[in-house]
């Protein structure tokens, strides 16, 4: 992949074997702004797994899909459980999770964070989602990192219940290396967890635990700093 890095991306949707495709509007506009022209070869990810080599026939996005130069049909193993932080800080962590191979990013409301009964979070769902869909084109990805509204910590575990979880904290790790096909990374909020929320990660989530190292980082850098960590461990094996 790493062959066409200097090559500006654009998200479509491919159907499998097909010849044909049209870039969405906004990409399409993209294409404009750039002053690509008809004839003009780019590289298109489907944000499904697949990146193609196509050619621009016209100003309003026709593609001709040519080869498939990246295939993926597995999605990334990673997911992130991120909290929600106050005000617009869950998007700076929020945005830059996107830009690694991360399956699903999961918004959680736990205990510490500063949220009220009955806020309404679309707004920032929405505008998470507008990044990834850059993060999808910048940093290269063959996969979309999709984007999921809050909920609590228990309704998000009881509904990946199966899924390893690893939860960055103070001790030692207890991380199995090498890691599993799938895992969900978790991170604190400001102030950290409460009580009851480690007793129920280390009880019946059964969590294992990711060191961050001895100094304590903010919400904000935590899980970027564990998904270093993970790359970590998956280039030593």
């Amino acid at each position: 992949m790493s062959l066409f890095f200097d090559e500006t991306w654009f998200h479509c949707p491919v159907a499998e074997g097909a010849t044909s495709a049209i870039l969405p509007e906004d990409e399409a506009h993209h294409a404009r702004v750039l002053r690509l022209k008809p004839g003009a070869t780019i590289v298109v990810t489907t944000g499904e797994g697949s990146v193609y080599r196509a050619v621009l026939r016209d100003d309003k996005g026709a593609l001709e899909i040519g080869e498939r130069v990246v295939h993926e049909p597995t999605p990334p193993g990673i997911s992130v459980g991120l909290p929600l932080l106050k005000g617009r800080d869950t998007e700076q962590p929020g945005e830059a999770i996107c830009e690694f191979a991360v399956r699903d990013l999961f918004l959680l409301n736990l205990d510490h964070c500063e949220t009220f009964k009955g806020q309404d979070h679309s707004k920032l769902v929405e505008r998470l989602r507008a990044k990834s869909l850059v993060a999808l084109k910048q940093a290269k990805k063959a996969w979309l990192t999709r984007i999921h509204a809050p909920q609590t910590l228990k309704d998000w575990r009881a509904a990946h219940a199966s899924v390893p979880l690893v939860v960055a904290h103070p001790g030692e790790s207890t991380v199995p290396r090498p890691l599993p096909p799938e895992l969900h990374l978790l991170s604190g909020p400001e102030g950290g967890f409460s009580d009851a929320e480690l007793a129920y990660l280390f009880g019946e989530a059964k969590a294992l635990t990711l060191s961050l190292g001895p100094t304590r980082l903010r919400a904000l850098h935590a899980p970027i700093a564990g998904l270093a960590a993970l790359g970590a461990l998956t280039s030593l094996g």
